[in-house]
């Protein structure tokens, strides 16, 4: 009787392929992510795009910084929260003031809320993945796929900091700071707040993470997956979690 497919374990030609050098592995993630990804399957280390993102995270809250300044930046964020404005004037102030200084740590804390915003995405996707489609993937090698999956938000980081110095930083919002998503394109004064949440889960440079996240996770299973079903578990977690926020962001107004 043959053997299903779906069941056919990686073969030790596979896992005995040359290892990439850690460059190789970074240039990969954009030119053939798989490469990228097969090499995670031996060798998890992730620290090296975590040092990337890290960097990036720092030198972008320092422009902002520079630029706009965070107390500005959290006026702005605070202007359409309708909670928030009802608020006598010096606890609206003082609102202000709290939340430009945890814009303004929260760059320099970056590293630390990477590392458990990667294990919580990736304990979710971890579980998902061993308990409905039998991947039996490591916990390590799981967060090690998401930090490289994350690799393509240097794109809009790098985007965000360019339009910070060359244009005009008036209408610089922390929350959309580049016009990868349609909701961009929208007033979030004018727009309904459930509206605009769900637009800008359609990101580009969002979406080209999921669909490099579920990729790795298809290559890295022990149990045959195609990376169109990777992609489809991995965008069903993030579409929730959209559709969530913008539930939560109507509700608040």
């Amino acid at each position: 009787m043959s053997t299903p497919s779906s069941a056919i374990p990686n073969t030790p030609a596979e896992s005995a392929q040359p290892r990439l050098s850690e460059p190789a592995r970074l240039i990969n993630v954009f030119a053939s992510p798989s490469k990228t990804f097969q090499d995670i399957r031996q060798n998890a280390s992730w620290w090296v795009p975590l040092v990337i993102l890290s960097i990036a995270s720092i030198l972008f809250f320092q422009m902002i910084d520079k630029k706009v300044g965070f107390e500005e930046v959290a006026r702005r964020t605070l202007e359409n929260n309708q909670r928030v404005q009802q608020l006598p004037p010096d606890q609206l102030a003082r609102t202000i003031e709290i939340t430009a200084k945890g814009f303004k740590y929260g760059g320099f804390f970056s590293p630390i809320i990477a590392l458990i915003s990667a294990a919580l995405i990736a304990g979710v996707l971890w579980f998902s993945f061993n308990f409905f489609m039998d991947a039996e993937i490591p916990f390590g090698r799981a967060i090690a796929i998401v930090f490289y999956g994350w690799l393509p938000t240097l794109v809009g980081t790098g985007l965000a900091i360019i339009t910070l110095t060359l244009g005009n930083p008036e209408g610089f919002r922390m929350e959309n700071p580049v016009g990868t998503n349609p909701a961009y394109f929208l007033d979030p004064a004018t727009t309904s707040k459930f509206l605009y949440t769900t637009l800008t889960a359609f990101d580009i440079v969002t979406l080209w993470c999921v669909a490099l996240i579920g990729i790795g996770f298809a290559i890295n299973a022990k149990k045959k997956i195609s990376p169109a079903m990777g992609i489809m578990l991995v965008a069903g977690w993030f579409f929730v979690y959209k559709f969530g926020s913008a539930a939560i962001a109507a509700l608040r107004g």
